[in-house]
C-alpha cells in the first residue's frame, strides 16, 4: 500500500506542475554578511591634540577650519576668539599639551599645562577630545574649562 501511495503522490505532483499547479523554487542556502567593525580614527598623539589646540586657538586662522576641530562647530568659536584674545595679551603666558594621552571608545584626554612668568605653572587642565565623523574634535565641556581659566564665562 505505501508504494502504491507514493505512486499516486508521485502522479499528483508531476499532473500538477505540468499543469500549473505548482512552481518550482530553487532557494539558494543563505550566507550571512561579513561582521565588520567600524572604521575608526587613528588615535591621535600628543603633538596632534596640541596642533588642533593651537589651530582653534589661532584668532588669524580659517575660520572653518578652526570650526572643524571643535565638537561645538561654528558655535564654539567666539569663545575660543575670547580665549585666543585673552592668551594674546599675557605676554609670558605659555601652555603645552601634556601626557599621557588616554583612550577611551570614541574619547580622548591630555591635560593642559599653563604656566604664566610670576605665577608659576598652574594645575593640570584635562581636556578631552571625542571622535565625530572620523576626527577627534575639542569637546564644548573642554572649551569651557579653559574659558574658566581665562576669566571667562561659558554657557553650554
Amino acid at each position: 500500500m505505501r508504494s502504491t501511495t507514493r505512486n499516486m503522490l508521485g502522479a499528483a505532483v508531476i499532473a500538477a506542475a505540468t499543469l500549473g499547479g505548482f512552481q518550482a523554487v530553487i532557494v539558494a542556502p543563505a550566507q550571512a554578511a561579513p561582521i565588520t567593525a567600524p572604521v575608526r580614527t587613528q588615535q591621535p598623539g600628543l603633538g596632534d591634540l596640541q596642533s588642533k589646540l593651537r589651530l582653534v586657538l589661532d584668532t588669524g586662522a580659517s575660520r572653518s577650519a578652526r570650526a572643524a576641530e571643535l565638537e561645538a562647530g561654528e558655535a564654539g568659536l567666539p569663545l575660543m576668539d575670547q580665549i585666543g584674545s585673552v592668551i594674546n595679551t599675557v605676554p609670558s603666558l605659555r601652555w603645552v599639551l601634556a601626557g599621557p594621552v588616554n583612550v577611551n571608545g570614541d574619547t580622548t584626554t591630555a591635560n593642559l599645562q599653563v604656566t604664566v612668568d610670576g605665577y608659576g605653572t598652574f594645575p593640570n587642565i584635562e581636556l578631552t577630545w571625542r571622535e565625530i565623523d572620523g576626527s577627534w574634535k575639542l569637546t564644548r565641556d573642554s572649551e569651557c574649562s579653559v574659558a574658566y581659566y581665562a576669566g571667562l564665562g561659558c554657557n553650554l
